[in-house]
C-alpha cells in the first residue's frame, strides 16, 4: 500500500507514467544479475508500450512491479532450490 500510495503522489505531482517506469527499471536492475536485466527492461518497454496506449496509468505501473517481483521471485527460488 505503500508504494502505491508513492506512485499516486508522483502522478498527482505531475511526474509523466514512462519516466516513472523508465526510472523504476534503471534503479531496479542496478543491483540485478546480469542475467536477468534484459527481462526487467523487455518487460519495463512493454509496460511503457500499455501507458501510451491505454489510460490509468498507474495500473501498468503496479502491473511492471509485479512483473519484477514475479521475476525476481523465480530468481532467487531457482538460485537456492
Amino acid at each position: 500500500m505503500a508504494a502505491r500510495e508513492k506512485l499516486y503522489e508522483l502522478l498527482i505531482n505531475c511526474i509523466p507514467a514512462d519516466v516513472i517506469i523508465k526510472t523504476l527499471a534503471l534503479e531496479l536492475t542496478k543491483n540485478l544479475d546480469e542475467s536477468l536485466k534484459h527481462e526487467v527492461i523487455e518487460w519495463a518497454a512493454f509496460y511503457e508500450h500499455r501507458i501510451a496506449m491505454g489510460s490509468e496509468d498507474i495500473f501498468h505501473i503496479e502491473a511492471f512491479i509485479a512483473k519484477y517481483m514475479a521475476i525476481y521471485k523465480r530468481y532467487l527460488n531457482e538460485m537456492f532450490a
